[in-house]
């Protein structure tokens, strides 16, 4: 169905993957379908409790975004809240709806959701950035409920009573006859068996002996008869979201086979903090954090010689030293390894913060911080893939590489790292025995590190 109208539930999408909603979050997956759709015309819509559910940072600029007419928010007090709101603006414009909702109690009164392609849904990948997919609604006992209101509250007509052929006394009526239907008795409440209504739930006999004791209703056996009233309860409480179980942080990391520090630096690179070993993670974090887990980390080089630091501070500065602009690449798990060393950088004062084409990044990028640009990256990684080819400039060098920038267009660029190990074969002794700052090249891009928002690549 062709339409330009496109009607944001921005409160799901804020809240896609973490448990209070996020207006960065919203605002990245807008600007990705805006760029992926070029032309819709957006209406995003956030429910009434939404600006005080995000961080308090980010209001103001939610403010600014209502007074342009950017966000729209259901009057207080609307009934079904901001979700309601989103499907009659839908219904309005004919528009489709961007959404991991699937409005089940809403299904009897929007049936076009049903509709091919009136849903769509949206997730953030790491190291891809958002995808979005056409949906199907779900249905479950909230759909269900919600249709059976809305056929018991539409206008119902009797059918008039089929002409009987005899009469109860046995006789034949005759043409021109007047006959008096008799009045139709109002069917029965309707029973159902305990096994018709555990296939209905998608449970066992076990299943739904627990969901109907926790509404105090008694099942003796699969084959039990329930009364219309206890069939409503029960599905009543089988439409209750079940939330994710919480998990300890030392438990989590065993699963994820991680030491506390690991599991710590993961979580904090998809904005979760875990405050010690057993602080207790929500399970939509902890879901969050597994599939965080689940990113593929870069293939080492085949035959690549493992890198080694040259020297520290005061030694090691030889003929094979580099510059003073040089650092060491990327390596967030690095720690100090002895109590004088952790002294030593707790006294160092702060570094000044990191500028495009300088040392500021290359010392992010060693010390675990992300080299680029949330949006930055989301531009790269849905105009490039691994494997293909790029043109970019020398940047700056590192102890073990180089930086590459690489031109996004509008006065942006995406810093790259090419590692010595990537630059020739035999590799070179230097980055700069083949490269010079400011030589535009063609490198191949060999991996994505979605964690610190940078690609490595080689030289073609």
């Amino acid at each position: 169905m062709a339409t330009n109208h496109v009607v944001v539930d921005g409160s799901n999408l804020a809240t896609e993957g973490r448990t209070l909603p996020s207006l960065p979050q919203l605002e990245e997956a807008v600007a990705s379908y805006v760029e992926e759709h070029p032309g819709s015309d957006i209406i995003v819509v956030v429910d009434a409790t939404f600006e005080h559910r995000i961080d308090a940072k980010d209001r103001d600029r939610l403010k600014e975004a209502e007074l342009n007419g950017e966000v729209v928010s259901p009057p207080a007090g609307t009934v079904g809240r901001g979700d309601a709101f989103v499907l009659k603006i839908a219904k309005r414009t004919g528009g489709i709806v961007l959404s991991n909702d699937s409005f089940q109690e809403f299904h009897g009164e929007h049936p076009w959701l049903f509709e091919e392609g009136r849903l769509i849904g949206g997730k953030p990948v790491p190291g891809v950035g958002w995808i979005f997919t056409p949906r199907n609604p779900v249905r479950g006992p909230k759909s269900r409920a919600a249709t059976a209101a809305v056929r018991r509250n539409a206008p119902k007509t009797v059918p008039a009573a089929k002409l009987a052929v005899t009469r109860p006394d046995g006789s034949t009526p005759k043409v021109g006859d007047v006959l008096t239907p008799k009045d139709v008795a109002p069917s029965p409440a309707i029973s159902m068996r305990a096994y018709a209504l555990a296939k209905e739930l998608g449970v066992d006999t076990k299943g739904l002996k627990e969901l109907a004791s926790s509404v105090k209703v008694a099942v003796a056996s699969h084959s039990s008869t329930l009364t219309a009233d206890q069939v409503d309860r029960i599905r009543a409480k089988a439409a209750e979201p079940v939330p994710l179980p919480k998990v300890r942080a030392y438990a989590l990391a065993k699963e994820l086979e991680l030491d506390h520090a690991g599991l710590k630096a993961l979580a904090a690179g998809i904005g979760i903090v875990v405050a010690s070993h057993s602080s207790s993670l929500a399970g939509e974090d902890a879901e969050a954090i597994r599939l965080a887990a689940r990113v593929p980390e870069p293939e080492p080089t085949s035959g690549a010689k493992p890198r080694r630091r040259r020297g520290g501070r005061g030694r090691g500065r030889g003929a094979n030293a580099e510059q003073s602009d040089d650092t060491e690449p990327p390596s967030p798990t690095r720690a100090p390894s002895t109590k004088k060393t952790a002294t030593k950088a707790a006294k160092k004062p702060a570094e000044p913060a990191a500028k495009k084409g300088g040392r500021g990044a290359d010392a992010m990028a060693a010390k675990g911080t992300p080299v680029n640009e949330p949006l930055d990256f989301l531009s790269f990684v849905a105009t490039h893939e691994v494997g293909g080819e790029i043109t970019g400039v020398v940047s700056a060098f590192t102890s073990h590489g180089a930086m590459v920038d690489i031109e996004l267009g509008e006065s942006r660029s995406f810093r790259c790292y090419a590692p010595t190990e990537r630059l020739g074969d035999p590799p070179p002794t230097k980055a700069r025995d083949v490269l010079s700052r400011r030589d535009e090249r063609t490198f191949r891009i060999v991996a994505i590190d979605a964690a610190r928002r940078v690609a490595e690549v080689e030289l073609v």
